[in-house]
């Protein structure tokens, strides 16, 4: 399974892809990444991953899409590290005076998701 999410009130969108890597490299092709990215992904060892590129495009990978409760656990894992990357990216850095704009794009991404997933419907 692919798609992305579009963060509406940031300008960048998330890939979501939960399947075999050698269909996660098909679809990073036509998400605009620089060939040694691609390459990087190819070469390197993970089961979980979320990756902000160089063009700020995001990844949150997973090698299945989750079915148990440690796989939900794993992607809200991947999910806050998104979530970091463009915040920071956009200049939001995580303080007191912040914790709600992180506390409020999480759950709108774990949202997205868990829909495309149908964890609850």
């Amino acid at each position: 399974m692919n798609f992305i999410i579009d963060c509406q009130i940031f300008p960048f969108d998330i890939m979501v892809h939960f399947g075999k890597r050698k269909e996660l490299y098909k679809e990073l092709v036509r998400f605009h990444l620089l060939k040694n990215e691609i390459n990087n992904i190819k070469n390197a060892s993970f089961k979980n991953r979320s990756i902000m590129f160089s063009g700020g495009q995001t990844l949150l990978y997973m090698e299945k899409q989750p079915a148990t409760l440690n796989d939900l656990a794993i992607l809200q894992h991947e999910i806050f590290h998104c979530v970091c990357f463009i915040l920071d990216r956009a200049g939001v850095k995580y303080s007191k005076k912040s914790d709600e704009v992180f506390a409020y794009f999480i759950q709108f991404i774990t949202r997205k998701i868990y829909e495309r997933i149908k964890v609850i419907s």
